[in-house]
């Protein structure tokens, strides 16, 4: 019970409840309306904090960019999880955090909707082709979590049909599909590896969402990178020093 009282406890402080204002029509509606009145939107500064400090000691979690050898980093991602190779890594590289290190990336919704779901699809199959133009090989597939606010109108089924209509529509490979979207109060979907291609499974998981997904998210964080780090790929120099 400890486990589910403390993210219950985190399900309070993040889902925020508004008075709702009055719309001048049916489409200017936005936000998930509570029967007394108010809307529901999740709280993204706060989430942003609890998910740094749920994370695995050795892993830090920040708004940074990937990058890989290439040079190519994709625009896309709200939050960078990393293996915490030293304290001064961002400023180092200016915050871009390097691919060998990225353990996951977050994309955050306010609100989930049939337009921004597909919006934050094509985000998260952008960054996930980080690596795809370096010689290099490497099997590892960043592993990608959604995090929504409540939906005014939007079944958990319609939800998980649109997601896999708009794979099929878009032609997206499987290895840019993400790995888990938690829509918090909800419910959550996750990528069903084991059947491949558009197989995802949803659960209605209500106020557990956020416990299910700080389950989930941490099994794949703690996935155990190949790749090892070399600092020396990095440095785009072709300056000939003198030898003595």
């Amino acid at each position: 019970m400890m486990l589910k009282d403390y993210f219950l406890e985190i399900n309070k402080k993040t889902v925020k409840k508004t008075a709702a204002k009055k719309a001048a029509s049916k489409k200017t509606t936005s936000k998930k309306v509570t029967s007394k009145g108010s809307t529901e939107k999740i709280d993204i500064k706060y989430l942003t904090e609890r998910i740094s400090s749920i994370s695995p000691s050795n892993i830090k979690v920040g708004p940074y960019k990937p990058i890989d050898q290439s040079g190519f980093s994709p625009e896309g991602a709200d939050l960078i999880a990393y293996e915490n190779y030293c304290e001064a890594l961002p400023e180092i590289f200016n915050n871009y955090i390097p691919f060998e290190l990225i353990k996951g990336a977050y994309f955050f919704v306010e609100e989930l909707s049939k337009t921004s779901l597909a919006e934050v699809l094509n985000r998260v199959s952008t960054v996930k082709r980080i690596n795809r133009f370096v010689e290099s090989e490497n099997s590892f597939n960043l592993p990608s979590f959604i995090v929504a606010g409540p939906p005014e109108s939007y079944s958990l089924l319609d939800i998980k049909n649109d997601l896999t209509n708009y794979y099929i529509s878009k032609s997206v490979e499987s290895e840019s599909e993400f790995e888990i979207l938690a829509v918090i109060n909800y419910g959550i979907i996750v990528k069903d590896w084991n059947h491949g291609a558009r197989s995802f499974i949803a659960l209605e998981t209500a106020e557990d969402t956020l416990m299910w997904l700080f389950v989930l998210m941490n099994e794949y964080l703690d996935i155990e990178r190949e790749e090892s780090f070399d600092l020396r790929s990095y440095i785009k120099n072709e300056k000939v020093y003198n030898e003595y």
